[in-house]
């Protein structure tokens, strides 16, 4: 299982790290147990576990270091004498073919070590998890390096808060990667100088970790390693889901992020890369993000754009006019903007929509609506739904302003080569340029009076 190939890296990487010659096993006994499961608060929950049979027992039988030792011998009895099922090798098959997660049983007897067992608990450790209920695996030695080290400050946050709930190594991961990776990480002087997002519940007053967006911990690892990634989605609880491996083309993602930054910066001087990553909401969950094949560009589509954008119900709605500089409707914009320049991939296209949106300003001029008749025309323009309506209007655009027709005629040549799925694209991009151009004259207008 990949949980067991993982653990065994970790093992590796710390083993080359620390100039030492731990066994799986030895690392599993002397560190993993230590570190997870010798506290009345167990870090990681593995259903139908020994340890998870104490911990169910501990208001009978309190979780004692006497305790904590002899579950860690019939855990070891157990991986060392029977037949491998999930219940204790991670990501494994069930026990039996009516078992709720019954996809790997199989009467082929595959040689399963000890070894691998312990691995697989290791490996499962890893899992950095997502909004969604998911679980990430990555083989990178940086990456899995990193959470190691945050397991230590984990046991340390939860010493700190007598209130935090248990069980959440995978929640935590998710949080300290996007800490751990921020530009300001000083793990030496304060590695809590950001503070772990949790929640408490009014009633019982217990504290728990928030999980992370996912597009967060994606904009996380994209910022410090911009290259292709193959990862492993998953869930290990009561019931088993497996999504697969899913490559996460991080090179594509972080170009969107550092013009995101770079565009934002100029409305708002100061933001780190961090803040703009949180104020990133995605239209797609995870799981059907990774329906796409790869996590990539489209996958990070912004929320919410679609409704700007025609479709089968129409031409979308239109964008609304920010007031001024101030407005956050900026931002949401620099966001669809910036994606939809990434997706649509054609710097000439690209420069031809502000000019094409500077014209519409010109033909319909918000600031006397309805006196020079254009206003029609261009709402008809932007309300296309489809490459004909678009190139139809273009073309009467073309009769209202014969000295742009050029460059109007240009534009219309790529329409027509365009690709269909960039269709719906285009033109949101067009209405939303041309919402900020209108959004820029009323400015200079009422600057004017």
């Amino acid at each position: 299982m990949y949980t067991a190939y993982l653990g065994r890296r970790l093992v590796e990487l710390l083993n080359a790290r620390d100039h030492t010659q731990r066994t799986v096993q030895d690392f599993f006994s002397n560190e993993y147990f230590t570190l997870f499961f010798n506290d009345e608060r167990f870090l990681q929950h593995v259903n139908n576990s020994k340890f998870d049979q104490a911990y169910k027992q501990k208001g009978k039988t309190p979780l004692t270091e006497v305790v904590r030792t002899n579950v860690l011998a019939a855990q070891h009895q157990r991986i060392q004498h029977d037949t491998p099922d999930g219940s204790f090798f991670l990501g494994g098959a069930a026990a039996e073919a009516t078992a709720g997660t019954s996809g790997q049983v199989t009467d082929i007897l595959l040689p399963i070590s000890p070894e691998e067992v312990y691995a697989s608990w290791i490996g499962a450790a890893l899992g950095i998890g997502v909004s969604g209920g998911l679980n990430v695996l990555v083989d990178d030695d940086l990456v899995l390096l990193t959470l190691y080290d945050g397991w230590q400050y984990y046991r340390t946050f939860m010493k700190q808060m007598h209130n935090l709930k248990p069980h959440q190594i995978n929640t935590w991961n998710g949080w300290w990667i996007t800490n751990a990776f921020r530009e300001d990480f000083e793990p030496t002087d304060d590695p809590f100088s950001h503070q772990p997002d949790v929640k408490i519940d009014k009633a019982s007053g217990v504290a728990s970790l928030e999980t992370q967006k996912w597009v967060g911990v994606i904009f996380a690892l994209a910022h410090k390693i911009p290259r292709p990634l193959t990862s492993y989605v998953y869930s290990l609880s009561q019931m088993n889901t497996t999504v697969g491996f899913i490559q996460i083309q991080l090179r594509d993602i972080v170009e969107v992020l550092r013009e995101l930054h770079r565009q934002l910066f100029l409305l708002r001087e100061g933001l780190s890369y961090e803040k703009v990553a949180s104020l990133y909401e995605t239209e797609m969950g995870f799981q059907k993000a990774c329906e796409l094949g790869a996590i990539g560009v489209q996958a990070i589509e912004p929320e919410s754009l679609r409704e700007y954008m025609p479709g089968v119900r129409g031409s979308g709605k239109p964008f609304k006019t920010p007031k001024n500089r101030e407005d956050s409707l900026w931002i949401t914009y620099k966001i669809y903007e910036t994606w939809i320049d990434a997706m649509l991939n054609n710097r000439k296209l690209l420069e031809l929509s502000e000019k094409v949106a500077a014209i519409l300003i010109h033909v319909s001029d918000p600031t006397q609506r309805g006196k020079k008749g254009g206003s029609n025309l261009v709402n008809e323009l932007t309300n296309s739904t489809n490459r004909n309506q678009l190139i139809e209007r273009f073309a009467r655009l073309i009769d209202k302003i014969p000295d742009q027709h050029p460059m109007l005629n240009e534009i219309a040549s790529m329409i027509a080569v365009m690709p269909l799925t960039d269709i719906p694209l285009f033109i949101a991009l067009l209405k939303l340029k041309y919402a900020v151009e209108e959004a820029k004259l009323t400015t200079s207008t009422s600057k004017a009076n």
